[in-house]
């Protein structure tokens, strides 16, 4: 499964994942998105969201009652999230096109707002800018806050891409299909398993890595190789279940970290400095947009993103 395909398709609302499970409805995103729309009348706005994932900005849309239309496209395969579903109300509209290119994205409608929240950096801009240009009307504003390459989150990616340890992932993947191989020729009696000397030596195994992960000091622990314990063990709360389910499990673990894995070097990469933002600006010169602003988005100080405004 495609990298980012792999987390929309886990139900996250946001980029952020647990960070923000109910979407962008508090923290710095939240109040940016909120001050854009207080500048409209909330009564009638088309808003296309580029790289929306689950629809990250419609949580906090619906919550101040906006009414109007909101379209959402992302080239990854993506859904509503909860915090949406428990949302919609018959005020806005909503459209969400899955798998789909912002640069091949051809709506029957042009937008008040086009909006990106750390999403049209992935895109092609040569191909994504004049395309965003042409669905703008002709008084519409673009409101983007892009990866900013001195910012925190950038920092922190760099960061857990030295944190994968895949042979110990593929290490403790293979106990745990050593365990479920001989649950399997046991027909799942439990009971019968710890008679098994594979099975043992594999928990065994299972017991030592954790504990070499676990068994640090928390300000020394690796994160990532922390969320693989608890996929590891996770298996054993659904060691119960059936034969299909059980599989299910230990055939996700790998593909979640090499797909982990991606995304923090993607968003390494998509990460602007100064230098790129300018070239940035000129594209969007090029491509005809005016009134520009960019300027760093601050958080207690430090940038978190490139805030982008364009008319």
């Amino acid at each position: 499964m495609e990298a980012w395909g792999n987390f929309w398709q886990k139900g996250h609302s946001t980029t952020f994942g647990e960070y923000f499970a109910d979407g962008y409805t508090k923290g710095y995103i939240s109040e940016w998105w909120k001050a854009v729309l207080d500048t409209y009348s909330k009564s009638d706005v088309t808003m296309l969201e580029v790289g929306c994932g689950n629809a990250s900005l419609l949580p906090v849309t619906l919550d101040i009652q906006v009414a109007g239309s909101y379209y959402g496209v992302d080239a990854a395969e993506v859904q509503l999230s909860e915090a949406v579903k428990n949302r919609l109300n018959d005020r806005l509209s909503v459209n969400l096109s899955s798998k789909t290119k912002i640069e091949d994205y051809q709506p029957k409608t042009t937008f008040d707002l086009i909006a990106s929240v750390y999403g049209v950096e992935y895109s092609n801009l040569d191909r994504t800018l004049p395309s965003l240009k042409s669905l703008l009307k002709p008084d519409g504003q673009i409101h983007f806050l892009m990866h900013h390459a001195g910012s925190v989150i950038t920092e922190m990616s760099k960061k857990a891409l030295t944190e994968f340890d895949f042979d110990i992932i593929n290490d403790g993947v293979e106990q745990l299909t050593i365990i479920n191989s001989e649950l399997n020729k046991l027909n799942g009696k439990l009971n019968k398993l710890q008679k098994s000397v594979a099975a043992e030596s594999a928990r065994e195994r299972i017991n030592q890595l954790v504990s070499e992960i676990m068994n640090q000091p928390s300000s020394s622990r690796n994160p990532i190789m922390v969320d693989f314990s608890v996929s590891l063990l996770g298996y054993f709360k659904k060691i119960q279940q059936n034969k299909s389910e059980r599989k299910a499990h230990i055939a996700s673990i790998l593909p979640d970290f090499e797909s982990s894995k991606e995304r923090f070097r993607q968003m390494v990469d998509v990460a602007k400095d100064e230098a790129a933002i300018n070239d940035f600006k000129q594209k969007m010169v090029d491509f005809g947009f005016s009134g520009i602003i960019i300027e760093p988005h601050n958080l207690d100080g430090k940038p978190v993103a490139w805030k982008i405004f364009a008319e």
